[in-house]
């Protein structure tokens, strides 16, 4: 409980000391500008970062399997470990078509409704929820 206030006593000191005489912060062009930056930022971190973890997990893999053929393991357990990992490529490819299509669509429609502001993140965050519902609308399971 010590530790709670004091973190609380620390960040509330902190907006304290960053107290500024601004009446509209969402208006202010450069937080919106910061904003993006970091989320970019933050985005191209996660793709590299996702990037290298699946080659070194294919590596490992790879590597593993090698290994079980070569020490000659029995037939049945290196027939179910060397087989394919069974992803549904088409449901993958649709879930990109139709996350992708949203964002598509999220930026047409802040291109025709300019100026661009806080207003197009809505405008991206409700087409990006529109896609991945798109998505769970064709993928989900239908009941007979």
């Amino acid at each position: 409980m010590k530790k709670t206030l004091l973190a609380l006593a620390i960040l509330s000191s902190a907006v304290a000391a960053y107290a500024q005489d601004g009446h509209e912060p969402l208006i202010d062009r450069s937080l919106v500008s910061d904003f993006l930056n970091l989320c970019g930022i933050v985005l191209v971190i996660y793709l590299i970062s996702a990037f290298i973890l699946q080659l070194i997990r294919q590596n490992l893999d790879y590597r593993l399997k090698s290994k079980i053929v070569e020490k000659g393991t029995a037939e049945d357990i290196v027939s179910q470990l060397v087989q394919p990992d069974k992803k549904d490529s088409r449901n993958v490819m649709l879930q990109w078509l139709c996350t992708l299509s949203g964002i598509g669509l999220g930026f047409i429609l802040m291109v025709i409704t300019q100026p661009i502001g806080l207003h197009s993140f809505a405008i991206m965050a409700f087409c990006v929820v529109a896609g991945l519902g798109a998505y769970y609308f064709f993928t989900r399971p239908t009941k007979n």
